[in-house]
């Protein structure tokens, strides 16, 4: 693709983009960096492209470069202009993912159609780094401190961070790297980072925090703007840190080091073609403890991307692999049919994506250590959606599910009666049922920044929570309206309510988790909500293995029943 001009008609402002030679949709996740510089033609840009090696960077990395151009040569860095660049800076993100201003085509409940998906580039929210030279440089200390939720890390040569800044900031952690800054500066992202140890190396000193070394500030004096340095910056920082939307202004975390998890790929990959009569794409991966043939038979854990999202994206976003090395099971992450979505919700217009599943699950138990019995099901959003549909639907192949965040069924947002497809969906569960009377563990997590909280009548999750308890004859209990919503905020109270807060790196994230057992002479914990403090339509650190640490106790034996291997 190259370097584009783009203009963007609304705010009156313009920009350069640089997009990878590469397809705009792959099974690899995209960062991007935004570049803030003094001058607003092509050869400013060109420098970074060409004598700071970032075009090459971005091509190796697959990094979608952002260049937007400031109003008369400056930033308003210190809010004394008319230019209100804070605004803008959310117009210039979202701007990068296509090359013209056109709005996108999107469906009724405002995803966008499978036609603008494949249209796009994909920079995922967590990975956005920004550098700044001249007034750029003020400008990102500005804008790391008044909208850090909206950065991953930055960069910064001169920088320096101007009182109004200082009186305007959220105070958030953000990983900095400072070339030449002053003392005030230095000290503003030392003190929001809660940096504790120092360390010095090849002129650079670099301040960590103890708990979460990944908030951290690298200072050096006098070093030059090059090549070298601009590499330095991202081994060193960028292409280590995420940050998360798991509070009001995120949360800095490190972000995995895929080449190192040592993945086995399946990219278009024909072996599953005789089933589901079309090429996928997978990922798989194999614990070290597993890879020598004595471990036995191992359990396997698929999940399931969101919608729009790809299966690094997904590893990156759940780190299932890692807990999967310590815990010792295989975990895979599978591509949807067609790329954008899965059709969770069984559109006749739609790929098969549950047989892909199936198919997926006996292909993994034929060529790899995995014990039958314990297989089980996680995903993200629509992947959510999906791991649901397919522990409805083949309940004899699935012990236990985990699923995050799930605005499904019904509307996504606001009260909604159950679509059709929804009933039909439900009603093929429930007549599977009728071969055998399957139960179905279920351990669902939540966030209290999420469209449907507080939880309340007829919203997507009661509708979803209430199937599960009926499924697995847990007593249904009314849920509030939302005029007055109960104060749990997850709809109906458990029978048993417990607060908890799982995090090391992150101690002030709490969950308050609601268990639900089902009304029988023996009950058993077969429903689960974790409801976590703050968090957005995300994955957090500790979600993954809260989820394992249920599901991980159950089993599906070969005539359908579960058994229980460990109370908790």
């Amino acid at each position: 693709m190259g370097l584009v001009y783009k203009k963007l008609e609304k705010i009156g402002r313009s920009m350069y983009l640089y997009f990878p030679e590469q397809e705009r949709r792959t099974a690899f996740k995209r960062c991007s960096i935004t570049i803030l510089r003094d001058g607003e033609d092509e050869a400013s840009v060109r420098f970074f492209l060409d004598e700071l090696g970032m075009q090459k960077l971005a091509e190796e990395q697959e990094i979608i470069l952002s260049f937007p151009n400031p109003e008369n040569g400056r930033w308003n860095y210190d809010f004394s202009g008319e230019t209100d660049d804070l605004t803008a800076f959310h117009d210039f993100q979202d701007a990068m993912t296509k090359e013209d201003d056109k709005p996108l085509a999107t469906r009724p409940n405002g995803i966008p159609t499978y036609e603008a998906m494949l249209s796009v580039w994909h920079p995922m929210n967590d990975t956005r780094y920004l550098v700044g030279t001249g007034s750029g440089a003020h400008m990102v200390c500005t804008l790391a401190a008044c909208v850090a939720e909206n950065i991953a890390a930055f960069f910064a040569v001169g920088g320096r961070l101007c009182e109004e800044a200082r009186y305007q900031a959220v105070n958030a952690a953000v990983p900095a790297f400072l070339v030449d800054s002053d003392r005030k500066t230095q000290n503003y992202f030392n003190v929001v980072n809660e940096t504790e140890w120092k360390e010095t190396a090849d002129q650079i000193t670099v301040t960590r925090n103890k708990r979460n070394p990944s908030q951290c500030v690298m200072n050096s004096e006098n070093m030059q703007l090059s090549k070298e340095l601009v590499n330095r910056v991202w081994e060193e920082l960028f292409s280590v840190t995420r940050r998360t939307n798991t509070s009001v202004y995120g949360d800095v975390e490190p972000k995995p080091d895929m080449k190192k998890a040592g993945f086995e790929l399946y990219l278009d990959d024909d072996r599953l073609e005789e089933k589901v009569k079309v090429k996928h794409t997978w990922f798989v991966h194999v614990p070290s403890g597993v890879k020598d043939g004595t471990s036995g038979r191992v359990p396997l854990m698929l999940f399931f991307h969101g919608g729009s999202d790809n299966p690094e994206e997904a590893a990156q976003m759940s780190r299932f692999h890692e807990l999967g090395e310590k815990e010792g099971f295989i975990t895979v992450y599978p591509w949807g049919t067609d790329r954008t979505q899965w059709n969770s919700f069984l559109a006749p217009d739609g790929a098969d994506d549950i047989g892909y599943t199936v198919a997926l699950i006996q292909y993994m138990k034929e060529h790899y250590p995995v014990d039958p019995e314990r297989v089980y099901l996680s995903g993200f959003s629509n992947g959510a959606g999906q791991a649901q549909a397919v522990a409805m639907l083949h309940p004899e192949l699935i012990a236990a599910i985990c699923h995050i965040d799930s605005n499904w069924p019904g509307i996504r947002n606001g009260a909604s009666e159950l679509t059709e497809q929804d009933k039909y969906l439900f009603g093929l569960a429930m007549e599977k049922k009728k071969e055998y009377d399957y139960r179905m563990p279920v351990w669902y997590t939540y966030g209290s920044r999420e469209i449907s909280y507080p939880i309340y009548y007829h919203c997507s999750q009661q509708h979803q929570y209430d199937f599960w308890k009926a499924y697995n004859h847990i007593r249904i209990e009314e849920t509030p309206d939302l005029s007055k919503p109960d104060p749990s905020g997850c709809g109906v109270p458990g029978q048993i309510q417990q607060r908890i807060r799982p995090s090391a790196r992150h101690p002030e994230h709490y969950y308050d988790v609601q268990r639900f057992y089902s009304d029988e002479e023996h009950p058993v914990n077969l429903y689960n909500l974790a409801m976590m403090h703050d968090k957005g339509h995300e994955v957090a650190d500790k979600d993954p293995e809260l989820g394992w640490n249920y599901v991980k106790q159950f089993r599906r034996l070969p005539d359908g029943s579960l058994k229980i291997v460990s109370n908790e």
